[in-house]
């Protein structure tokens, strides 16, 4: 039987609903829950001496269930005469109180304010079926005789799934009226029929309040199993708080329909004390059979960075690794507090199992990389002009070590800088317990930066005692190593952004002086003043990062990969000098035309992948004589180590063996 209109224009006509109910005859139909799932918010919101009114009541059986429990003083109202005739028919004898009557809701001809609560289940959502001005004035009529006909401190209890222009009508509309609106998820609702509902249930409740001129917005979620509603700041709040329910039960729904998710899909989950986003959860599906159906893996702290747990590519991976057919891969943000690994598991074992195929519903096991869930220490939350909103932030590391990094929070998955910590020694003595840290300049936490000191080893001349232009501040950690390991170079650094160079001294303890010195420049005018005055470099390290992500390239800007601009900068070096780029680059048109372009430029060029990043450092040598290269680096690199381990306590940084089997030349 096809009781669904042709047209939802057909939800606000008279005909459409007399011909509904005369083909459900006896059969209730419940919109959004029945009593028994919904007993939570209307026991908490109805009293049994309230005078009830029920608009649009169909042929719900809401009406008796209220009366048998206590609430009898009630009208129910419906455009559609047959159905009150049947409800009239069922429900009149043994229910004298009950009341039944033909009335349009845009046409109360109740008196005012005699109603404590108006309870509409599903009769805005039929009613309001766009946004067109037509549709929005009949609403407003229904709203406005919905006030006229409720008493001060009355309730409108509106059950709804609060499609995005409904949310925002009642949003805008009792808010600008000063009523106290508070948003309640219908769960018990939600899981009596989960097969027939793709978005959540809500019962919005309205309070009817006198409208003090200048009080603040009184707008309210309500959270099972908190003692007290989360107060919203704004109507964005309980916007995106909606938005982001309703995302999850339509991706649930579709994960639990679909045998294999076709995308890496992401969910997020909010804390309901906070509002913030405490877990981000990714969908990983696999064709192949696996020993598991499903399962969970938290990433701790810090570790969400890394390509296996950042990449779809990496998460498939991890997929294939601990062998699993849909693994969930979760991380745990920032500006949160997660106590145990027992807590993070108890806060997912519920929601994770409606991720599960259908075919899976038995315990979940959770994996781990260890036992606990990380450290995360926020030393500082700011942001810049140029480069917005960062964090910097310790992190304990799998082996205990403690590790500081800079991250944008543009591209939250992207390590800005990172540097070792260790404790700082002191001949004063100290409180127990208390240490101060600072940077470990003999070590190097980046594997590009290892790559990038590693090609030194290019230079014929001045190995030892390069001049280094960097174009790209950071943290500061590539130019202090250098500095403190090579006392007889010279580095320049560029910077766009001062806050950047602020950051360095504060929290990465950049120093400068005679021999290391930073301008606060754009890098791309910098070459072409420094070109235009003659200026001559044994190094140029092109280590900027690009703010355009939607481009594909994390760094450098694709500016500096225009042939006039790798023409200055192999201008730049001397003879037999050396032009190193850090590229990291994911649109493969870009990474052909940039390849396309520097070898245009540059007639020797090798290149080193960095396995766990998307990283690639590209060393282009400035030379006429190619013949040789190959041999005089690998004696060059037995020499550079071994510099460079006398000077550190770290003796496994740099491997001879490694260098040479990592490099390709691009011909």
């Amino acid at each position: 039987m096809d009781l669904l209109p042709k047209d939802h224009k057909d939800f606000g006509s008279k005909d459409y609903w007399n011909e509904f109910f005369s083909k459900q005859k006896s059969q209730p139909f419940e919109w959004y829950g029945e009593y028994d799932s919904l007993s939570e918010i209307l026991d908490k919101y109805i009293h049994p001496r309230d005078k009830v009114l029920i608009v649009g009541c169909g042929n719900s059986k809401l009406s008796a269930d209220l009366y048998d429990v206590g609430i009898c003083d009630s009208i129910s109202i419906d455009i559609s005469a047959p159905v009150i005739n049947q409800m009239k028919e069922r429900y009149g004898k043994d229910r004298p109180k009950m009341n039944f009557e033909v009335m349009d809701v845009f046409k109360l001809s109740f008196e005012d304010g005699i109603f404590s609560v108006v309870i509409d289940k599903g009769t805005l959502d039929a009613l309001l079926v766009d946004k067109s001005q037509e549709v929005d004035k009949r609403i407003n009529t229904m709203f406005s005789q919905i006030e006229r006909v409720l008493r001060n401190g009355g309730r409108y209890l509106c059950f709804s799934l609060l499609q995005e222009h409904v949310l925002n009508k009642l949003l805008d509309w009792f808010t600008d009226k000063g009523w106290l609106v508070r948003l309640h998820r219908c769960s018990k609702a939600e899981a009596k029929h989960d097969d027939a509902l793709a978005f959540p249930v809500y019962a919005v409740v309205m309070t009817k309040l006198k409208k003090i001129p200048g009080a603040p917005l009184v707008l309210e979620l309500v959270h099972a199993g908190l003692p007290t509603p989360q107060r919203c700041s704004s109507k964005a709040d309980a916007i995106d708080y909606v938005k982001s329910a309703q995302h999850y039960a339509f991706l649930k729904r579709y994960l639990n329909k679909k045998k294999l998710a076709e995308d890496d899909i992401c969910l997020e989950l909010c804390s309901p004390d906070t509002g913030r986003i405490k877990y981000k959860m990714f969908v990983v599906d696999r064709k192949e059979k696996s020993k598991m159906k499903f399962a969970v893996f938290v990433v701790v702290q810090g570790r969400e960075t890394e390509w296996l747990f950042s990449t779809p590519q990496g998460r498939q991976e991890l997929a294939a690794n601990v062998s699993c057919e849909r693994l969930i891969v979760v991380h745990l943000l920032r500006d949160n507090v997660y106590s145990s690994l027992e807590e993070v598991k108890n806060d997912l074992s519920a929601k994770v199992l409606e991720l599960a195929p259908a075919s899976c519903k038995d315990q979940v096991p959770i994996l781990s990389l260890g036992d606990d869930v990380g450290q995360r220490d926020i030393r500082c939350r700011d942001k810049s002009e140029l480069s917005g909103e960062y964090v910097v932030e310790d992190v304990l590391s799998n082996n205990d070590d403690l590790y500081r990094r800079l991250i944008f929070l543009d591209s939250p998955y992207i390590i800005q800088s990172e540097a070792k910590l260790m404790t700082a020694p002191t001949k004063k003595k100290k409180k127990k317990g208390s240490s101060k840290l600072q940077i470990d300049f003999d070590y190097i936490a980046c594997d590009h930066h290892i790559a990038i000191i590693s090609g030194f080893a290019f230079l014929k001349y001045k190995m030892l005692c390069p001049s280094v232009l960097l174009i790209g501040l950071g943290g500061g950690t590539l130019p202090m190593y250098i500095h403190k390991h090579f006392p007889d170079a010279s580095v320049e650094v560029v910077e766009l952004d001062p806050s950047v160079l602020d950051i360095a001294k504060k929290w990465f303890n950049l120093v400068t002086d005679n021999r290391l010195k930073v301008h606060i420049s754009d890098g791309l005018a910098f070459i072409q003043k420094a070109v235009t005055n003659g200026l001559k470099y044994d190094i140029v390290i092109l280590d900027v990062d690009n703010k355009d992500l939607s481009l594909g390239i994390s760094g450098p800007p694709v500016a500096f990969l225009e042939t006039t601009m790798l023409e200055n900068m192999l201008k730049l070096v001397y003879d037999s000098g050396l032009v190193i780029i850090n590229l990291a680059c994911r649109n493969s048109e870009l990474y052909k035309e940039a390849y396309s372009k520097l070898k245009s430029v540059f007639k020797v060029m090798y290149s080193r992948k960095i396995p766990a990043e998307v990283n690639e450092v590209i060393y282009c040598i400035k030379t006429d004589d190619p013949k040789g290269i190959m041999e005089l680096t690998k004696d060059n690199y037995t020499t550079l180590t071994s510099f460079l381990e006398k000077r550190t306590t770290y003796s496994d940084v740099f491997d001879v063996v490694d260098l040479a089997s990592c490099l390709t030349e691009i011909t």
